[in-house]
């Protein structure tokens, strides 16, 4: 019913001149156009430059709390979607071809709406022929800044990627439906960049704090990092805040995806410090950080402030309404005998005829029926038991979730985690916005050859 104040206010918009009305009628969005693109780096002396899938934009920044419409034009030979991962959006918005939008075709756009709802590191990234597209590197870091400037000497962000190179120094596309890395760990490159750069520097100054912003944008490889010589503190795990910043001495580890924050305090001496990569027995330096004088003595007496805290819904650990159990199974060296697939009971070899090796719960790649139906607002817990020889980096789609993994520290949100081999963990959440919400491996094979379900919200 039209009230009286509803009527007034109606009624006085009328009365605007047409500017100011079309103003007073029309959502206000900054406006952003994107475009996905092909471009060259030149990593290696004497070869042609690779070729690569990317966008106009280095980085994408945003406020936390704004709305922006970003119209993405896809100038790519082939259709795509884009994926804001980490970012608690809209259903429709989420990018997930053939669930929650059709592909962009080739030559046309798409207008994503989205609101900065939570402050941190983020990213987008292809969603369609996922394998492919991200392996070419269609992606792009995605910053949303705290309303509150936190305030540290340099703010920096470190993406991690590796690329499977051929011996023409090309980057190797025949490879990219190899089934055998689909069925073990997925495809690992065998060069490996900071910021698509094979010779990343960062140049600090003596005693400075520096916010170092860690992202692992891999298909499938898991990254380890060490910081010798540094002090460090964890600050933030997938765009989260910590309730207060954890000080680290170990190696960092990082599942494709997956995202952290960190303060990093620049020594009181001048020289090269690098960041090694040391899953492999051979470390690899990735990165160097280069400290030369300052004009100025910066010491720090004080352990780091912790981010402002977003707003995400409190979990409740004592009001479930919904608990799940996610049986992982397959892949090479795996007990897989038979799964569903497309509605048919296939065996393990006539699975493996259609690119398929691994299943939830029975059922290789997605299933007519969620995982679980939930009403927005209620607690869900997933068990998550990993029955193959494999790790797996799980992602949850429009949410954020807390975890039982003795693998990270304790009480923090995450919206991508590591499962170990043969490991179970339960992740707890609050069902978010409506709609059909994605959880896969982010070992982007993984997802490719069975590992994808969903949960609907009502």
């Amino acid at each position: 019913m039209l009230n009286r104040r509803t009527f007034i206010k109606l009624a006085s918009i009328c009365l605007l001149p047409l500017s100011q009305f079309s103003q007073a009628i029309t959502p206000q969005y900054r406006a952003i156009t994107l475009k996905l693109r092909t471009e060259t780096q030149d990593w290696f002396a004497n070869y042609a430059p690779i070729q690569l899938w990317a966008s106009d934009l280095k980085q994408l920044d945003l406020q936390q709390f704004e709305t922006v419409q970003i119209e993405v034009q896809n100038q790519l030979p082939e259709a795509t979607s884009l994926h804001w991962h980490g970012m608690r959006v809209e259903n429709r918005m989420d990018g997930v071809s053939g669930m929650t939008q059709a592909p962009i075709a080739a030559g046309a756009s798409f207008n994503y709406q989205i609101t900065a709802r939570d402050a941190g590191t983020y990213w987008a990234h292809a969603h369609h022929q996922t394998y492919e597209q991200l392996a070419r590197g269609l992606y792009l870091p995605l910053i949303v800044w705290e309303a509150e400037k936190y305030v540290v000497d340099q703010d920096l962000l470190m993406v991690i990627d590796d690329w499977l190179i051929n011996a023409d120094r090309q980057l190797d596309i025949a490879s990219l439906a190899n089934f055998t890395e689909w069925a073990h760990g997925g495809r690992k490159g065998n060069v490996i960049t900071v910021n698509r750069q094979r010779d990343n520097i960062y140049h600090c100054k003596l005693g400075q704090r520096i916010r170092l912003r860690l992202l692992n944008a891999a298909n499938s490889r898991i990254m380890t990092l060490a910081f010798p010589n540094l002090k460090v503190w964890i600050l933030a795990k997938d765009g989260q805040p910590l309730p207060t910043p954890l000080k680290s001495d170990k190696p960092l580890t990082l599942g494709p995806a997956e995202r952290y924050d960190l303060i990093v305090e620049i020594p009181q001496s001048i020289g090269n410090f690098p960041i090694y990569e040391v899953s492999a027995k051979q470390k690899l330096v990735v990165s160097n950080i280069v400290v030369t004088a300052n004009d100025r003595l910066l010491q720090h007496d004080s352990e780091p402030l912790a981010l402002p805290e977003n707003r995400l819904p409190k979990i409740d650990k004592n009001n479930i309404v919904h608990r799940k159990k996610l049986l992982m199974e397959g892949g090479a060296m795996g007990n897989l005998q038979q799964a569903r697939y497309q509605g048919e009971l296939l065996s393990v070899n006539e699975l493996v005829k259609k690119q398929q090796i691994w299943s939830f719960n029975g059922v290789a790649n997605l299933a007519d029926q969620p995982l679980l139906t939930a009403k927005s607002g209620e607690m869900v817990e997933i068990e998550i038991i990993n029955q193959t020889r494999w790790p797996h980096a799980m992602h949850l789609h429009g949410h954020h979730f807390k975890a039982d993994s003795a693998f990270y520290p304790k009480n923090i949100w995450h919206d991508t985690l590591l499962i170990e081999a043969g490991g179970t963990t339960k992740i707890m959440f609050r069902a978010g916005e409506r709609g059909k919400w994605l959880l896969h491996c982010h070992m982007i094979e993984h997802q490719a050859s069975g590992m994808a379900t969903w949960i609907q919200v009502s």
